[in-house]
């Protein structure tokens, strides 16, 4: 097969396609509640209903990526975040997960476990979309709030997101 696309037009398709695909089900849907016959208004509400979160779901999704051009690897494999780089990296069970903060400068995810120990993860590693959902399954968490916190760029410090409802930081 000839390869005919930059890889640039690629990456944009593919950080979209989630978008488009929620986006056509949800026109879908809406067109049958308006111009469907009989019971197919129903499927047309329950096709729109569905497609809209859908939707909203893709549009956090395309705040929280950005361009994979860091270093390292990101995996999300059986509950353990994977981070391996050139200078480092580590493994840190969803559960065991203390606190989340992002880096003052905004590249780096911290991830801090029960032990002490803290992973940075760079936000552009290769793979680092995954880690959405990573952290969606933390318990408690406002992804609103990490979405806005991505939004301010650099700050003073490092910003908390997210500590373990029922332990204390070490720090």
């Amino acid at each position: 097969m000839i390869d005919f696309m930059r890889p640039e037009a690629k990456a944009v398709i593919a950080r979209w396609a989630e978008t488009a695909v929620a986006t056509l089900l949800t026109l879908i849907g809406l067109w049958w509640l308006w111009k469907g016959p009989g019971i197919v208004h129903i499927g047309g509400a329950l096709l729109a209903l569905i497609g809209g979160g859908l939707l909203f779901s893709a549009l956090q999704r395309v705040r929280f990526a950005t361009r994979n051009t860091g270093v390292g690897m990101v995996e999300l494999v059986e509950g353990e975040i994977r981070y391996f780089g050139p200078r480092g990296g580590g493994i840190v069970v969803i559960d065991h997960v203390l606190a989340l903060s992002l880096s003052a400068d905004g590249s780096f995810w911290l991830v801090e476990s029960f032990d002490g120990s803290i992973l940075a993860i760079p936000r552009d590693a290769t793979g680092a979309e995954a880690l959405f959902d990573a952290f969606a399954a933390l318990p408690g968490l406002d992804m609103p709030r990490l979405l806005r916190i991505i939004a301010q760029g650099p700050a003073p410090r490092a910003r908390l997101i997210w500590r373990h409802p029922t332990r204390r930081l070490l720090t």
